[in-house]
């Protein structure tokens, strides 16, 4: 194997054999040579015609060569950049030259031999070979520029040198073949002057590693916090590539960085320095990196002022920034839009408030705040964190900006609904039942979601409109409306408002409640096209940036760039624009988002979101994540657009804050300090839309018994066209409330309307005690549907029966003769079977006939009673039922056995079953240890169990508890008594695994020690109390009933429930908190009496 030290020899040997020449002659060769290349790729006219001609050719350029301190002293040339605030009178940050304000010179062997192997074979393979400059990657990009390819590679190190100190900065970039001359005569004669070492030290002590890293020494330092000398194989094969594409270093982009390692590690193998096992042992290693801090230099806005130089930085070219390194020596001057003012007194207000929840012990450390101006898509403040200097909560990390974003809450639902609205079904109007109910979430299992409830019980509100739904936050219509408009869809609309994350494919239901990552600046911005009537503002994205579906334009962070010499070379004069929303949909967002009373039901009148601004529209949305790991408030008015973020940059949850309490209060001081002085402006109504009286609850046109109305706004071509469906009036027999019938006497009537609605409701309707219409007909005087001398009672017509059934009725007639009962298959049957024989006795009310159905085919029959009087006439009465006498299936999907809930955090557990019935189902009971908790009549089935824990101490010498329960035998005879174990006490032990504690202990004893207690109850529910901790366990099931009766039991399911960890304990007991949870439970009965019984663990 050809290792790097066998590689240096051999190099300096090929210098000796070289240094042995006669110097003049090789270099006047050399020259000749480059030259005939460089001219050939001009196609010169003019043609040198001998050595003495190039010679003179070659020392007018040679002169412009300065001496060594020259070329030391020239980098200290330098005008700083300065960022300024949008009145140009306060200096934000000054870019300092990281040559002086960030480097430290070291020499070549304090360098690591592997870094500069790595380093020399990816940006010039023969540095030490070749006369300062590479022939044949000028050849090659002299072959590419006539092709009119892009150009790659052709400057060796020498010439990167050159071009880094020596180039003026105005020729930097310039594609001359002068320039390109200049740098080989120059790169020859350094080459000629000084050693091939002291150009690779001046190199490594000049190159620019980004992140104000330059020179190899602080790169190290920059990127992995240690000297250049300290750095590893692994860390310098990826310092080695970051000078060919800066952006792509381990803290901006580690992802791709690591794909640049792999890359100069190939190389190495290529060139035979590395075998391929030994790049893959140092491709494998892990990596450290060390995350940017700016507390190097003073900067006020910090957030913000980095914000821009990574702007520049990311984008030059959008700048008009031909060279990179203006950005550090240029001296710039460059005017942002920041309003020192408001972004001063947004940090203020959101540390304030951050200071009083963390009093309040709500366990909130951080915030970000960022506006927008939405008419020109200026950002006028971003305070990424209340604390830029924090290290210990990372307060140097802009969350306004920061990957991959923060999950938004309830504050992306208004790009649910404006999807679904744009789709011209549905409307503002439309009513959705806020009950429980479960969404078909394809892949992912059905989703079941809750309103959020500060009583933790998950409040549901029946029947509301899309515009309360949305106002007030109600989660479930929200999912309602994702399902109807399309998760893809959705996503699609945000991108083209604004959203840039949001990229995978695994989004489902639960994205309309922030179940995806968002930025705050995204927000803002997004929010903003709202606030401007659909319009987006700023500056157009860099062609390199674009995404198809993606936005076009960039808010705005800078206005103006001026050089050292005051020449404007970048001005922001007005924005471009796009219509991304139709004007009329988003008036109608707007009309929501700001309507106070919409918002009333969820937040109430006042709330702090429209609190002080009474007399000026305003628009507003909150978010709240699951166990309150973020809290958002975005909201507007046509001046600003603003997006607060309150959480904990480590995720941890914070303690009872929502948006509401969180962030809203600092969205709401920051809004009221900028609009103070501003005049009040209106959305202008734009045409395309129309106003209609529905009716309150069903969003309809109001039918004569619709009790209240509303004026609702519609797009034209969606308002509603059919009257209200859910009061209907019903005539009642006002005495036994059944449904009147033509017999019923007319006093005896009366209209009754009743809110009547979809069967998704049904429980929700039961629950709540929502009057319904009665289903039975009055049957108290004259013939009934199912009464009068010829008549079935039961079954009741379309009734659902199984196994055997007696029929019940009316058989009388004058001159009566007998009666029969026959059956036949379907609605009207061609083929009859009588059930029994003839009658010849009368019957009033009661048995008629016995049809034991287990042999008949399950469907639709019809029973038909026929009574033949004297005459011979006849008389018949038909009912319709089905016969099902197969049990449903059913199957307990959720929650999964031995599953874990924490109380604190989980607060329910969601019961879902999956029953299915060959004809029709009837409902689904729940049980908790065999006690019945709840039961659903919707599919799918769902219930949910609000946790509770009994906390009971478990009493070490307590015997079993029995009881006395009665025998019932099949035929409802009680023959005996028995006893049951009610509760019984059992030992848990664990095995001894330590061979230290295994030698000392007694050989007569198994090697088990006692660790706790197990208490099991008969009906299912455990505690267990051990020394790892306490758990309550519960057994689940259900039983599902058909229509007609036939039920099927699940088996039993276990979950267990715990309360939260203390803190100082969580990591003692991670490693076993899962081995205590789940113990096997052996009951053995003595042969008489009691006895305390072992449950071995481990």
């Amino acid at each position: 194997m050809q290792t790097s030290r066998k590689v240096m020899i051999t190099r300096r040997r090929r210098r000796r054999v070289l240094e042995q020449k006669p110097k003049i002659f090789l270099y006047l060769l050399n020259f000749a040579i480059a030259v005939v290349a460089v001219i050939v790729a001009a196609i010169l006219t003019v043609v040198l015609s001998g050595v003495g001609s190039a010679y003179a050719f070659y020392n007018s350029f040679a002169q412009q060569l300065p001496d060594p301190t020259a070329i030391e002293t020239e980098q200290e040339d330098f005008e700083t950049t300065k960022i300024y605030d949008r009145t140009g009178k306060t200096l934000l940050y000054e870019i300092f030259d990281p040559l002086r304000g960030d480097r430290s010179y070291i020499k070549l062997s304090e360098i690591p031999e592997f870094c500069r192997e790595s380093t020399i074979i990816l940006e010039d393979k023969n540095f030490y070979n070749n006369p300062g400059f590479d022939i044949e990657g000028i050849t090659r990009a002299f072959v590419q520029n006539l092709r009119g390819e892009r150009i790659q590679g052709g400057s060796s190190i020498t010439q990167q040198l050159i071009k880094n100190i020596l180039i003026a900065e105005e020729e930097r970039t310039q594609l001359s073949y002068t320039r390109k001359i200049k740098e080989v005569i120059l790169a020859t004669e350094i080459t000629r002057r000084f050693s091939k070492d002291q150009i690779l030290e001046w190199y490594f002590n000049t190159n620019g590693y980004f992140n104000l890293a330059y020179g190899i020494d602080a790169a190290a330092r920059v990127y992995f916090d240690k000297p250049a000398s300290a750095l590893s194989k692994a860390e310098c094969a990826m310092l080695a590539a970051i000078p060919q594409n800066p952006f792509y270093n381990p803290i901006d982009n580690f992802d791709i960085a690591k794909n640049r390692q792999r890359i100069t590690l190939n190389r190495m193998v290529e060139e035979g320095v590395l075998e391929p096992e030994e790049a893959d042992q140092i491709y494998n290693e892990p990596i450290k990196v060390r995350q940017a801090e700016e507390n190097r230099f003073d900067i006020i806005a910090p957030h913000f002022a980095v914000y821009v130089r990574k702007e520049l930085e990311r984008t030059p070219e959008r700048y008009n920034i031909t060279d990179p390194d203006q950005i550090y020596r240029g001296g710039l001057k460059v005017y942002t839009t920041l309003d020192l003012d408001l972004n001063n007194e947004a940090q203020r207000i959101a540390a304030g408030h951050i200071k009083q929840l963390l009093e309040e012990e709500h366990n909130a450390s951080n915030a970000c705040v960022v506006s927008i101006r939405p008419k020109t898509g200026e950002i006028l403040a971003m305070v990424g964190s209340v604390d830029y200097w924090d290290e210990e909560n990372d307060g140097n990390v802009n969350v306004c900006t920061a990957d991959p974003g923060r999950q938004p809450g309830s504050s992306f639902k208004p790009f649910n609904y404006m999807t679904l609205f744009s789709q011209g079904v549905y409307n503002a109007a439309t009513m959705v039942m806020d009950v429980r109910q479960s969404f078909p979430d394809d892949p992912n299992p059905p989703y079941v979601p809750e309103n959020y409830d500060p009583t933790g019980q998950g409040k549901y509100h029946g029947p509301v409109r899309l515009r309360t739904a949305l106002a007030s936050s109600y989660n479930i219509p929200a999912v309602w409306a994702l399902s109807k408009a399309g998760v893809k869809n959705v996503i699609a609309t945000a991108h083209r408002m604004g959203i840039t994350t949001l990229n995978a494919d695994y989004y489902g239901l639960a994205l309309t409640l922030g179940g995806g990552e968002v930025k705050p600046l995204d927000m803002a911005y997004a929010y903003s096209v709202w606030a401007n009537l659909g319009v987006m503002a700023g500056q157009p994205v860099p062609e390199v940036d674009r995404r198809p579906g993606h936005r076009t334009l960039d808010p705005v962070a800078i206005l103006r760039i001026e050089d050292k010499a005051g020449n404007i070379i970048y001005e922001y004069k007005q924005p471009t624009t796009e219509q991304i929303v139709d004007p009329a949909l988003a008036y109608l967002m707007v009309d929501i988002l700001s309507d106070n009373n919409a918002r009333t039901p969820g937040f109430g009148a006042n709330s702090v979101l429209k609190k002080d601004f009474e007399d000026r529209p305003i628009a507003a949305k909150t978010g709240t994540t699951n166990n309150f790991r973020d809290n958002w408030t975005v909201g507007f008015t046509p001046q600003l657009s603003t997006a607060v973020w309150v959480g904990n940059n480590n995720n941890e949850e914070m303690e009872d804050v929502t948006g509401l309490s969180g962030a809203a209060p600092i969205w709401h001081d920051v809004m009221l300090y900028y609009l103070k002085d501003q005049p009040v402006e209106e959305w202008q109504r734009p045409p395309g839309l129309v106003d209609v009286r529905v009716d309150s609850v069903s969003g309809l046109l109001p039918n004569e018994y619709t009790p209240a109305t509303v004026t609702e706004l519609f797009l034209e071509g969606t308002e509603p066209t059919q009257k209200d469906n859910v009061h209907q009036v019903f005539r009642i027999n006002r005495e036994n409330g059944k449904l009147a019938t033509v017999y019923t006497p007319p006093e005896k009537v009366e209209e009754r309307v009743y809110e009547v609605y979809p069967p998704v409701a049904a429980d929700w309707v039961r629950e709540n005690g929502i009057p319904q219409p009665p289903t039975e007909y009055d049957d108290s005087t004259g013939p009934a549907v199912n009464v009068g001398p010829v008549a079935i009672i039961s079954p009741r017509p379309y009734e659902y029966i199984k196994g055997g059934q007696v029929i019940t009725g009316n058989a009388k007639a004058d001159n009566f003769q007998l009666y029969r009962v026959e059956v036949g298959q379907g609605l009207n049957p061609t083929e009859w079977w009588q059930l029994g024989s003839d009658h010849p006795n009368q019957v009033e009310g009661g048995q008629l006939e016995f049809w034991d159905t287990g042999s008949a085919q399950e469907g639709l029959y019809t029973l038909q009673l026929t009574v033949v009087k004297g005459d011979q006439s006849i008389e018949r009465k038909a009912v319709q039922v089905t016969v099902d006498n197969t049990p449903p299936t059913v199957e307990l999907i959720n929650p999964e056995p031995d599953k874990i809930y924490v109380q604190e955090d989980d607060l329910w557990v969601n019961i879902q079953a999956d029953a299915i019935d060959n004809l029709s189902m009837n409902r689904v009971e729940f049980f908790l240890d065999n006690q019945k908790i709840g039961e659903s009549t919707v599919a799918p089935y769902t219930l949910r169990w609000n946790i509770v824990m009994t906390d009971t101490p478990i009493l070490r010498q307590e015997a079993p508890i029995t009881q006395t329960v009665a025998i019932t035998q099949p035929d409802g005879t009680i023959t005996t008594t028995g006893y049951i174990t009610v509760s019984e006490v059992l030992t848990i032990t664990q095995t001894i695994t330590d061979p230290a504690e295994l030698a000392n202990w007694p050989a007569d004893f198994a090697p088990e020690k006692w660790i706790g207690y197990q208490k099991v109850y008969s009906g299912g529910f455990s505690i267990i109390s051990t020394t790892l901790g306490y758990t309550e366990t519960h057994l689940l099931h259900v039983v599902a009933f058909d229509s007609a009766g036939n039920e099927t039991k699940t088996e039993p399911i276990r979950i267990q429930v715990m309360h939260k960890k203390e803190e100082e304990k969580e990591e003692e007991a991670a490693d076993e908190s899962q081995g205590y949870l789940l113990p096997p439970i052996y009951r053995e009965r003595a042969p008489f009496g009691w006895q305390r019984r072992v449950i071995p663990y481990g």
